[in-house]
């Protein structure tokens, strides 16, 4: 078996600024596997918000490299890998085995009806006066997700909502709330508007601010950074309403589908979402499409070129090209 990573350098269409930092450009890694005339690939996009960084990433594949030449399966297992280079080096491998089984991955899954979500579009953190023109490109997107910190929430949502009144809103936090008493009042502002959900206002480590807000929000709590590659969904449960599944962090697809059923099954709304990716990470994503209620599966949208076209963009919905 031939394993490769090929680093890739994208650049944004858009700077990139969420409450813990701004980019302009993204690398990412292409993990390819080769195997008695097989061949499949998948995509590393590492986060520094779960220690990831290219160097990092680089180092830790090389060590595998090594320990796969016996066994790929026991080398996945044999350390806690950077989540998401064990993510695409799984789903490589899983790719491998469908086509070995001539099978598509959707089969091989035991993922039935289409494979295609109307997704939301993302507004990073800007000046409200640059939310107009941002926005103009994108009037097909039945929703639109915002991307805010405590200082800048109300007023950056306040001008979504007035450019774009009939949308549904999505708000994402990133963590960004350090006061509950601060972030009620910020919710008090929201009355009247279309809100689908509030995603990860507080730090993960902040439990007692998520178990202190449940009661009393009226709003869809969602889980993000609190839910990484461990199954924390029974706790999760009394603090949220939803969670968003990522498979670069959960590091797996067949984790990532079975925490989508799993957190289904408790009552839990799901969405996929993902960190900036090519067509490639996100055609991975969209196979779980029949457990999402809610896709955020726009990475590849941000890119000024995406390289890898497997999925396509029509009217706000995603699907596989």
């Amino acid at each position: 078996m031939d394993l490769e990573l090929t680093p890739i350098d994208l650049p944004l269409n858009v700077v990139w600024k969420i409450s813990r930092n701004a980019s302009t450009e993204k690398k990412n890694f292409i993990v390819t596997i080769k195997e008695g005339g097989y061949e499949s690939f998948s995509e590393v996009a590492p986060n520094v918000r779960y220690g990831e960084t290219p160097e990092i990433i680089h180092q830790e594949f090389l060590e595998f490299q090594k320990l796969a030449v016996t066994d790929f399966v026991k080398a996945l297992s044999f350390r806690p890998w950077k989540h998401s280079l064990r993510f695409a080096l799984e789903s490589a491998y899983l790719g491998l085995c469908a086509q070995k089984k001539n099978q598509t991955l959707a089969q091989f899954l035991g993922a039935t009806g289409p494979l295609s979500m109307p997704t939301s579009m993302s507004v990073p953190i800007m000046e409200p006066n640059e939310v107009e023109n941002y926005l103009k490109p994108y009037s097909r997107f039945k929703s639109l997700k915002i991307k805010v910190n405590q200082e800048c929430a109300w007023d950056l949502v306040k001008e979504v909502h007035r450019v774009a009144p009939n949308k549904a809103l999505r708000i994402d936090g990133n963590e960004g709330w350090s006061d509950l008493s601060e972030y009620l009042k910020f919710e008090e502002k929201l009355q009247g508007m279309n809100i689908e959900f509030i995603e990860q206002p507080f730090p993960a480590a902040r439990k007692d601010m998520y178990l202190e807000l449940h009661p009393k929000t009226p709003y869809i709590i969602m889980a993000d950074e609190s839910i990484e590659d461990t199954d924390n969904l029974d706790e999760l449960k009394t603090m949220f309403r939803a969670v968003n599944i990522k498979l670069m962090k959960t590091g797996s697809l067949i984790k990532g589908r079975d925490f989508l059923i799993r957190a289904r099954s408790l009552g839990l709304k799901t969405m996929v979402g993902c960190m900036v990716e090519t067509g490639l990470g996100i055609s991975y994503a969209l196979h779980l499409a029949p457990w999402m209620d809610w896709a955020d599966l726009d990475g590849f949208l941000l890119l000024k070129e995406n390289p890898f076209p497997l999925v396509k963009e029509q009217e706000g919905i995603v699907s596989l090209s």
